[in-house]
């Protein structure tokens, strides 16, 4: 049974720098949710940044991974077809609460505090879009230099690698708020 974290895994980024800076954004700036808030369902473009860790070997090299998109924010979980499918067919059990963090603004944002913490990180609720001209696109940097998947994988440990490759489909993102880039007008979306 999958839980919802399988099916929205966390973009987290532990490491506490943020140095890029793309279209204005990065160095301490947040982007803007009120725009998002005020589009619930609506389709959007949204970039977000993650840093991996490398394996043991590969320690100081600085893994980015970049995804690009047009998403959907202000949707729920539970009301996802695809959900509501495997839950009919028993591929999946009942939606749960959240197994970490409280909803600050349902559905759009979650707040948690990490263990041994004491601020609260916000994170953004993405949905990607269903449409096949508008696949989510991934940009991998090892070092600063863009990279192959392949290349980005070999720095990682065996799991994480064989993970990436995997394809599972991710039907939400939950983005740490300081990692989303850019969020702004979407995509043309009649093809």
């Amino acid at each position: 049974m999958k839980s919802i974290l399988d099916l929205c895994p966390t973009m987290n980024n532990n490491n506490s720098s943020f140095s890029l800076s793309t279209n204005g954004v990065g160095q301490g700036t947040l982007v803007s949710l009120e725009d998002l808030f005020s589009k619930k369902g609506q389709y959007i473009a949204a970039t977000f940044q993650t840093e991996k860790k490398g394996s043991a070997m590969h320690k100081l090299v600085k893994l980015e991974k970049r995804t690009s998109g047009t998403f959907r924010a202000g949707l729920s979980f539970e009301n996802l077809s695809s959900v509501k499918e495997g839950i009919e067919n028993g591929e999946r059990g009942e939606v749960q609460p959240l197994p970490w963090g409280v909803w600050e603004k349902f559905p759009y944002t979650i707040l948690h505090t990490p263990a041994k913490q004491n601020e609260q990180i916000r994170y953004v609720r993405l949905y990607p879009s269903l449409n096949p001209i508008h696949k989510v696109s991934v940009q991998y940097l090892v070092n600063g230099v863009e990279s192959t998947k392949e290349q980005f994988a070999s720095y990682l440990t065996p799991s994480e690698a064989k993970e990436m490759f995997e394809g599972k489909e991710i039907e939400c993102f939950t983005v740490m708020h300081k990692n989303l880039l850019k969020l702004g007008k979407p995509f043309n979306l009649e093809g």
